[in-house]
C-alpha cells in the first residue's frame, strides 16, 4: 500500500533512492505501508490517501514487515511500520526508531571508509528514513519506513560467492526436511575438521570482530542468527561478516565519550546507553552473553555435539580464553560478574523496564 499526503506530513531522514520506474512514488511525499496496517486510523485524514500499488512488486522476508524490492534496477528493502507483535514486540518505526538505523549504518560507514574497523566487518547499508507524521483523535502519529540495500558495503563478489545467515547454517531446510543442515553439508563438502572449522573459522572471528566494533566505534552490536551474515569463497572460507537490522544496536554514550569517539545521534535516547543507568553493566551482558551467546555461539556447539557428537565442555574453556584476550581491553565494570536473559513476555520498547534474569556462571567468558 502507498501512503501519499502533502510533503510537509513527512520527515525525511538520509536518503531514500528515486525509483524512477514507479511514477506512484515520485517525490517525498509517500510512504509504503504493510497491508496488514491498510486500516489505521492515522490514514483516514482529508490530506491523506492510501492506494495499493499497482507496479510496485515485493516480497517479505523472514520477518514479515521487511520486505524485498524485485521489480527494480534499484535492489534493497523496504523495512515497514508494524504494530502488531513479532518476536515478542510491536515494530513501529516512529521517528527515533526510524532514524536509528540510518545513523548507526552512517557512523560505522565512515569508519570503515577510515579503515578503522577490522576488514573483516561490514554491513548492509541503511540509507534512510522517511516518517510520516499524522494525527489520530487529534493526537500526533509517526509512521516510518526505513530503506536498505540488497548489497553489503564494499564487498567483493568476485571473492565472495556465497552468503548465508548464521541461522541457515544450522537450522532446518523446511523444504528438504531430509537435507542434513547446511553447516554439516559444508564441512563434508571440503573435509574440513569440524570442531576446528566451528571454532577457528565461526566462532573466534565473530568474538574478535564483536569486541573490535564496540572497541572501535563504540556500537554494541545486537548479534543473533538471523541478523549476521557470513560471506564465504568458493572453498568455503568465511572471509566476510555482515551485520544488517542495526537500529537495535546499543550507542554506548560513556565509552565514546571516553575513547573520544565523535558521533551525534538524534535517535537519542532510543537504545543509548551510558554508565550512570541502572542496567548498564546488564546490556552489555545481555548482547553479549544472551544475544550473541544464546542465538550463535550455543546453537553453533549444540550443532557440534549433535551431528559430530564432540565433547562441547572443553570448548566453552576455549572461548572463555579466546574472549578474555579481548575483554581485558575494557574496563573491569563492563560486564557483571552473572550474565543475564529475558523472561519469554511481551516486551514494551517505550520504557526502559526490562525482564531480566540473573544467572551465575557467563557460559562465554570469565
Amino acid at each position: 500500500m502507498i501512503c501519499v499526503a502533502p510533503e510537509e506530513c513527512f520527515k525525511n531522514y538520509g536518503k531514500i533512492p528515486a525509483f524512477k520506474e514507479f511514477e506512484e512514488v515520485t517525490g517525498k511525499n509517500w510512504l509504503l505501508v504493510h497491508p496488514d496496517m491498510k486500516k489505521e486510523k492515522v490514514f483516514k485524514a482529508k490530506n491523506v490517501s492510501l492506494t495499493k500499488s499497482k507496479k510496485i512488486k515485493l516480497v517479505p522476508t523472514a520477518s514479515g514487515r521487511t520486505v524485498e524490492l524485485f521489480n527494480s534496477s534499484t535492489k534493497g528493502y523496504f523495512k515497514l511500520h508494524y504494530t502488531h507483535v513479532i518476536g515478542r514486540i510491536t515494530r513501529e518505526l516512529d521517528n527515533k526508531i526510524g532514524v536509528a538505523g540510518p545513523e548507526i549504518s552512517k557512523h560505522l560507514v565512515s569508519l570503515i571508509d577510515q579503515n578503522k574497523l577490522d576488514s573483516r566487518l561490514t554491513l548492509m547499508r541503511e540509507t534512510g528514513a522517511r516518517i510520516f507524521q499524522g494525527h489520530v483523535n487529534e493526537k500526533p502519529v509517526e509512521w516510518g519506513m526505513v530503506w536498505r540495500e540488497k548489497d553489503a558495503y564494499k564487498i567483493d563478489y568476485n571473492e565472495v560467492k556465497y552468503v548465508i545467515p548464521v541461522f541457515s547454517l544450522f537450522g532446518k531446510d523446511i523444504l528438504a526436511k531430509r537435507d542434513k543442515p547446511l553447516l554439516q553439508q559444508i564441512i563434508n563438502l571440503i573435509g574440513a575438521n569440524p570442531t576446528d572449522y566451528v571454532l577457528k573459522q565461526l566462532i573466534f572471528p565473530m568474538i574478535e570482530l564483536y569486541f573490535n566494533l564496540i572497541k572501535n566505534s563504540g556500537i554494541q552490536p545486537e548479534w543473533h542468527a538471523q541478523n549476521l551474515l557470513i560471506g564465504f569463497t568458493k572453498d568455503f572460507a568465511p572471509v566476510k561478516f555482515i551485520m544488517r537490522d542495526l537500529e537495535s544496536m546499543d550507542k554506548d554514550l560513556t565509552f565514546m565519550e571516553e575513547h573520544n569517539i565523535k558521533a551525534k545521534f538524534e535517535s537519542y535516547p532510543f537504545k543509548c546507553i551510558f554508565r550512570e543507568q541502572w542496567n548498564y553493566q546488564r546490556k552489555h551482558s545481555f548482547m553479549y552473553d544472551y544475544k550473541f551467546g544464546e542465538y550463535i555461539i550455543r546453537p553453533l556447539l549444540d550443532f557440534l555435539k549433535k551431528k559430530y557428537k564432540v565433547d562441547t565442555l572443553p570448548l566453552h574453556q576455549k572461548i572463555k580464553l579466546h574472549s578474555k584476550k579481548f575483554i581485558n581491553e575494557f574496563s573491569k565494570d563492563f560486564f557483571p560478574e552473572y550474565w543475564v536473559v529475558f523472561r519469554k513476555i511481551l516486551i514494551n520498547q517505550k520504557t526502559d523496564k526490562r525482564p531480566y534474569v540473573h544467572r551465575k556462571n557467563p557460559k562465554f567468558r570469565y
